[in-house]
């Protein structure tokens, strides 16, 4: 990546009075952004299926001005005399690409599965190919990507601060971006249409489920890449960009729900608009310069700081997982049994846990040892809340049920869970890089049973913990669904601890251990909590090696706690 020149002096972001020349990389990149944007308008133009099928709606001209937005912003930058700003206008919409384009892959894979009523409307059950216009979409995206490649490649941020970062602008940058993500899992819009089928991500096709993921990734990433620039003029850039790109994906399914009488609004848009306002917002103090020296590293801030952002994030978490066991899930049809009230049991261990672990971050002396707990125990959030999640989305498919508060408050628990093991994580980071770690080394007292420990909780989540006559439970390897993914979330967690533990200082490796003792022991939990729901109900295989791994991974932890000068 080069520098750029010193277009202005002092890196303010004023206009510039003696505009340097546009590098040819920079026009190329203005020149496939354009290309781009013009193959996703004319994608629906022209058709995406075989036989040829419309858009519900009109939605060419909207989708082309959505389409061209980066490409405008960044030429306008030129003509202020600022090329880095304009190159950091088409990063945003580089690395949301690959989500719009696995997402509209979707019509290669099953155009009736799509639920993208600006791109493609059908009113029959009959066999559908893909067609040109899939293809010219799909080209629309790779420009993207290439246009955010030639555009950093030609002018790259600056090498020396332009400004002050703060910290604070930071903070609000990857809230607005988490608040995105959220919108982005959820379903597009409601619909009376059986021919279209929005679902949330968790419940989409394969297809759909793999490039909403890589979108809610990509938001947050490019957010905080981009605000932690120390060149000023790269981050209000690329803010503005990353505003537009998401734009593009939030507003053409707002903009049918209004259009379209079979279809109505949903919140997963409406979040993501409110975080394109947030982003354009947060742009404008980006791109101010602050008088005075500044380090050229981005700083992390204080080690206390960042402990207690996630001690807050872990008691919201916590919160919002209590919450959501004690609201509905989801109001049945007169005369329909609630199927969530039981798997709703495992929230309540779940949201306990993640609130002591709150508190114990806040107490001064409690804080370092408590906080390796935290990477480990949110996994306990997403355990929970995917069988929840699981029972609702269930009942709205087959039942016509409404999902209620509680519902809504597990799936944002899991976001804010997840927030919290970060800043903890980075917090453990942090507080490494103050500790001479050369004599640290493989600790043989506490590896064998951290290995006997990861067989036994691999197997924990691997089984069932609950059987009975005529019922299979998901699981990791069979049966795969909703709740399979907290398992499997879950599961990593515990081989992550087991593995790192035999090679962290003993305080660290002792509260690794404990964390996954206490994912495995809400596991074995299910048993007493959910069994009353099966008749005839039994314990499962899994039940027995979960009660095994807690007794040895709480052996490996006292191990560890007396390895202390190894």
């Amino acid at each position: 990546m080069t520098a750029r020149p010193d277009l202005t002096s002092g890196g303010s972001s004023a206009p510039a009075t003696n505009p340097q020349p546009v590098p040819p990389q920079l026009r190329a990149a203005m020149a496939v952004s354009i290309v781009g944007a013009v193959l996703i308008g004319l994608g629906p133009l022209i058709g995406l299926v075989a036989p040829g099928a419309a858009a519900a709606f009109l939605s060419w001209p909207l989708l082309l001005v959505l389409a061209l937005l980066p490409a405008g912003i960044a030429f306008a930058a030129l003509r202020l005399g600022h090329p880095v700003t304009a190159a950091a206008v088409l990063v945003g919409p580089a690395v949301l690409a690959p989500g719009r384009l696995v997402l509209d892959a979707q019509f290669l894979a099953d155009p009736g599965l799509a639920a993208r009523p600006e791109l493609l409307k059908l009113a029959s059950l009959d066999v559908f190919s893909p067609s040109i216009g899939v293809w010219l979409l799909l080209a629309g995206h790779v420009a993207a990507i290439a246009a955010g490649f030639l555009a950093v490649r030609g002018v790259g941020p600056s090498d020396e601060a332009s400004g002050g970062h703060r910290q604070g602008l930071l903070a609000l940058v990857l809230c607005a971006s988490v608040l995105a993500a959220v919108g982005v899992l959820m379903a597009p819009f409601a619909s009376d249409d059986p021919y279209l089928l929005p679902k949330p991500a968790l419940d989409a096709p394969l297809v759909v489920l793999i490039g909403s993921v890589l979108l809610a990734v990509g938001v947050p990433t490019a957010a905080g890449y981009l605000a932690g620039s120390v060149d000023q003029d790269f981050a209000r850039g690329g803010l503005l960009g990353l505003a537009a790109a998401l734009a593009g994906v939030v507003v053409p399914p707002l903009v049918a729900a209004g259009v379209l009488v079979e279809i109505s609004f949903s919140w997963g848009p409406l979040l993501g608009l409110i975080a394109v306002f947030a982003l354009v917002a947060l742009a404008m103090p980006a791109g101010r310069a602050r008088s005075g020296e500044v380090d050229e590293d981005l700083r992390l801030p204080a080690l206390n700081r960042l402990l207690t952002v996630s001690a807050v994030l872990a008691l919201v978490a916590g919160a919002l997982t209590v919450l959501a066991a004690i609201a509905p899930q989801v109001e049945m049809p007169y005369g329909l049994r609630d199927p969530s009230s039981y798997p709703a049991r495992m929230l309540w261990p779940s949201g306990i846990v993640l609130l002591l672990v709150g508190v114990g971050l806040l107490l001064p002396r409690l804080a370092l040892r408590v906080r390796p707990l935290l990477p480990v125990v949110w996994v306990l959030v997403p355990l929970a809340a995917t069988g929840v999640l699981d029972a609702v989305f269930t009942a709205v498919q087959a039942a016509g049920a409404d999902a209620r508060i509680g519902a809504w408050s597990a799936g944002v628990a899991v976001l804010f869970a997840a927030a919290a093991a970060i800043i903890a994580a980075v917090a453990g980071a942090v507080e490494r890089d103050e500790v001479d770690l050369t004599e640290i080394a493989m600790r043989r007292p506490v590896l064998i049973p951290a290995l006997v420990s990861l067989v036994l909780g691999a197997a924990a989540f691997s089984l069932p913990v609950v059987t009975a006559p005529d019922y299979t439970a998901p699981g990791v390897f069979t049966e795969f669904g909703t709740t399979s993914w907290g398992l499997l979330v879950a599961l990593a967690a515990v081989v992550a601890a087991a593995v790192l533990a035999p090679m962290c200082r003993p305080p660290r490796a002792a509260a690794l251990l404990c964390g996954a003792a206490v994912v495995v022991a809400v596991r074995a939990l299910e048993y007493p909590l959910t069994a009353g729901r099966l008749p005839d109900s039994a314990p499962g295989t899994g039940l027995w090696f979960g009660v095994a791994a807690v007794l040895v991974l709480l052996a490996s932890a006292a191990a560890a706690a007396r390895t202390k000068a190894a």
